[in-house]
This record gives structure tokens, C-alpha cells and sequence, in this order.
């Protein structure tokens, strides 16, 4: 009788065991995903991620064959096509990459990056008059994208960055990837009289790999020619982590800080027309990317107007108010970041002034308080007075991206950012400008760092 209840355990057991290991081949499985390759969905956790690098890799020679004007033609057709379906497939937020691939800025973008000569791409050509010697910028073969989960679509920039320079891409898809697998696979929609989108779909292999998934990270990471990296200190510590080629060249977009500084003299007569455009810097990414303020200095210089700090900051809630109800719509946060912004709110009823609505869609924080307020995110941004905005440099470090300028004088503007950048901070663009990607970002011109330079004499 003993035994038969020891053998009952013992099944009972080996059941449990079993039931353990196959949940956990499960698991296994769900650390991998194809999500879409030769341009074609899959979403299959069954394939061999060395197997579709080899795939991509048969790829180059077509890619490296296409004119840089035609396939300048393309992307400017495709944002055309984005800007078109903007709010109905893709979200508002999409506005900006259609901005950046209009024909004027994508030819700025290639001759700022490239040497003032963007058909070095196809050719070798002279540079800046040099007679003796022909250049020719040759793509570096695979960038691999670690897309950053919190702002998805600012990782489309890298990628036609990477196509425009001819290199093969591997996008790692961030959990919720449903918008890019749309953006990626809304390739196939458009055609030029030269590209075929489905053409150029297939140079794009985009796949899930969980972030414990050691060994498919590791191949990622050694098979890239071009590591580029979105995320946050631990994401990007992870992945400068694995090991690499020892030619792979690493384009690091981390974690970064942004605020606004603005004068009396550029408020006078821009206080409402500032407070829309920063209502819409703040509100476009939520402030989950790194170039979204989270501080707002106003410098105040006006003994006539003591309260013009605290006006400022009820005149910005008003056009939080405005976006939120009619442009930009907040989405749903969770609970627990709910609690935060009300905890916030708590605490600086105390020692400060809130100006916020019933529910969570946004929140002004008025404070005395010096330096430069922690992030909260989600639409939090904080108004603080400051004697003189020179006093910012103190702030500074290599971990500030982008300061929203609103100094009304040409001349001190100029020697006020000189004098702040010298210690961190890389844009200083005009309020209402800070959400726009442009280069260089994070002191990157990132097409320069996707193509190795060949000299040959010129005989």
C-alpha cells in the first residue's frame, strides 16, 4: 500500500515535470519570432534566425546596384503616401517622418552627411575640388536596428537611413510591434517607375528576439555591420554588451534629457503662440522620446511683471488642454503610472502650483525649485523660474539631447547655447521644433557612420 502511494506520487510528479518542460519549450519559442521577411508576413517562431541573415545577405548586390536618385524617388513617394494615411492607419505621430522625407530635406540630409556629394553613393566622384583623388561611399553591409518599444516610429528614421545608404536592415521589433510590422509592411503599397516596393521590402528582415534570448541576441549582434541602438541605459548597456566584429560600427541613440529655456523678451509677444508650440513638443511623443521637455526655465528680467512665471505656466496648461482635446489625443496609461502623476500632483500642492484637468491627460507644475525636475513622462512637464539663463550651464551634462530656445536676442542666443553645449546637449532647436528629427542627432550625422569611405587616385 506504502509503494503504491510512492509510485502514485512518483507518476504524479513525472506528469508535473513533463507538463514543466513543455511550458518551458513553449516559453523557448515565444522568445523568437520571424515576423516578416522576403516580404512576406510570417509571424512564425519556428524559423532559423541564421538562416534569414543568409537570406538578407543575397540581397546586397541589388540593393548596392540602385541609383541613389531613384531611390530617393521612392521614399519621397512612400512619405507621401504615410502623410496620406496619417491618423487613419498610422497614428498622428507618423506627421514627422512624413516631414523628413520630402525631397528638400532628404537632399539636405545626404550632402550634410555625406561630404556635400551624395552621389558618392553610386560612383566615385571628386570632393571639395580635390583633383588628385576619387571618393566612393560604400555601404557597410547590415544594420541591425534594436527598436526602442516606448517611441517605435522614431526608429523608421534610421532605417530609410540605412536603405538610402544601400545597407541591408534587421529591425529587432520591440514587444508591442504592431505599428511598425504595419509601417515596415506598408512598403509593399507604393512603386516608383524605377523601384519596385516589394523590391525593397525584401531587403528588410524584421524579427522579435526577447531580450533574455541570449544566443539569438548574440546572433544579431555578430552579424551586424552596423549595430544602431534605440532605448533606454539598461536596453542599450545590454546590447554594447554582446560581443561584435571587430569592424561593426555601433550608432547609439540612449538615453537622453530634454528642456526648454525661454526670456520675458520672447514671451511679451509670444506667450500664447510659444505655449501652443510647446504644448505640442510635449504632447506628440508623450515625452517617452529623448528629445521631449520635461522642464521649461523662464527667465524673468521683468520687474513689471513679478507673476509672468506663473502666467506662463496657466497659459501653457490651456494649450495642454487644446491639444490634448483636439490634435493629440492622450492614449490610455496604465495604473500604476496613473498613481504617479497623482502622487506628483500631491506633493506639489505643497510646494508649488498645479494647473492640471479631473483625469491624467496632462499636468503643469509650477515650482520654485532650481535644476532640472526628474522625468515623469506622459504629458508632466514642470515651469520654473530662473534669474539667468546663463545659470543653465551649471545643470549640464553629456546626458541633455535637446533645449527648446526661446531667447528673444540673436547675438545672446547664439553665445548662450555655445556656452551651454560646451558641457552636454546636442539640438537646440526653436520651440515647437524639439519632436522633429533632423541631423546630426545625438551629435550623429548617422548616414556618415553608414558607409565606409574609398579613396582611389585619380589617373
Amino acid at each position: 500500500m506504502i509503494v503504491h502511494v510512492v509510485g502514485k506520487e512518483l507518476i504524479l510528479s513525472l506528469r508535473k515535470d513533463l507538463k514543466w518542460q513543455i511550458q518551458k519549450v513553449a516559453v523557448i519559442l515565444l522568445t523568437f519570432k520571424n515576423i516578416l521577411s522576403d516580404g512576406i508576413l510570417h509571424e512564425n517562431s519556428e524559423d532559423n534566425l541564421e538562416l534569414l541573415i543568409t537570406n538578407l545577405k543575397s540581397k546586397k548586390e541589388w540593393l548596392h546596384s540602385q541609383k541613389i536618385d531613384d531611390l530617393l524617388d521612392y521614399f519621397i513617394s512612400l512619405g507621401n503616401h504615410w502623410k496620406n494615411s496619417t491618423g487613419r492607419n498610422f497614428g498622428n505621430n507618423l506627421n514627422h517622418v512624413s516631414e523628413f522625407l520630402s525631397r528638400e530635406n532628404l537632399e539636405k540630409e545626404l550632402k550634410i552627411s555625406l561630404r556635400g556629394n551624395f552621389l558618392a553613393l553610386d560612383n566615385f566622384v571628386n570632393l571639395f575640388g580635390d583633383e588628385k583623388f576619387l571618393y566612393h561611399a560604400q555601404p557597410r553591409g547590415i544594420s541591425v536596428h534594436w527598436i526602442a518599444g516606448n517611441v517605435d516610429v522614431l526608429g523608421i528614421f534610421s532605417v530609410v537611413q540605412a536603405l538610402l545608404t544601400k545597407n541591408l536592415c534587421l529591425i529587432k521589433a520591440p514587444h508591442n510591434y504592431s505599428l511598425l510590422k504595419n509601417l515596415i509592411l506598408s512598403f509593399n503599397e507604393v512603386s516608383t517607375e524605377k523601384i519596385s516596393g516589394t523590391d525593397l521590402l525584401n531587403c528588410i528582415t524584421l524579427v522579435y528576439v526577447d531580450r533574455n534570448d541570449l544566443s539569438n541576441q548574440a546572433i544579431l549582434s555578430e552579424n551586424a555591420d552596423i549595430r544602431i541602438a534605440w532605448g533606454g541605459e539598461e536596453a542599450v548597456s545590454t546590447i554594447l554588451s554582446l560581443k561584435k566584429n571587430f569592424f561593426t560600427e555601433d550608432i547609439i541613440y540612449g538615453p537622453k534629457y530634454s528642456y526648454a529655456i525661454l526670456d520675458s523678451e520672447f514671451l511679451k509677444d509670444n506667450l500664447k503662440n510659444a505655449t501652443q508650440r510647446l504644448a505640442l513638443d510635449i504632447s506628440i511623443f508623450d515625452q517617452y522620446a529623448c528629445n521631449s521637455p520635461h522642464t521649461i526655465f523662464i527667465e524673468n528680467n521683468d520687474t513689471d511683471n513679478p507673476s509672468l512665471v506663473k502666467d506662463f505656466a496657466k497659459e501653457l496648461s490651456n494649450s495642454m488642454e487644446t491639444v490634448n482635446r483636439l490634435m493629440l489625443p492622450k492614449s490610455k496609461i496604465s495604473e500604476k503610472k496613473s498613481m504617479e502623476i497623482l502622487s506628483l500632483r500631491t506633493e506639489y500642492d505643497f510646494k508649488g502650483e498645479v494647473f492640471a484637468p479631473k483625469n491624467t491627460d496632462w499636468t503643469v507644475i509650477y515650482s520654485e525649485e532650481e535644476g532640472l525636475a526628474n522625468p515623469c513622462s506622459s504629458r508632466v512637464v514642470f515651469v520654473r523660474p530662473i534669474k539667468n539663463a546663463e545659470e543653465i550651464a551649471k545643470f549640464h551634462n553629456r546626458k541633455i539631447q535637446s533645449i527648446g530656445i526661446g531667447i528673444s536676442d540673436h547675438e545672446r542666443r547664439k553665445k548662450l547655447v555655445d556656452l551651454i553645449t560646451l558641457l552636454g546637449g546636442d539640438r537646440c532647436p526653436s520651440v515647437g521644433n524639439m519632436s522633429k528629427f533632423h541631423s546630426p542627432w545625438d551629435g550623429i550625422f548617422g548616414m556618415d557612420r553608414m558607409v565606409r569611405w574609398i579613396s582611389m587616385t585619380n589617373e
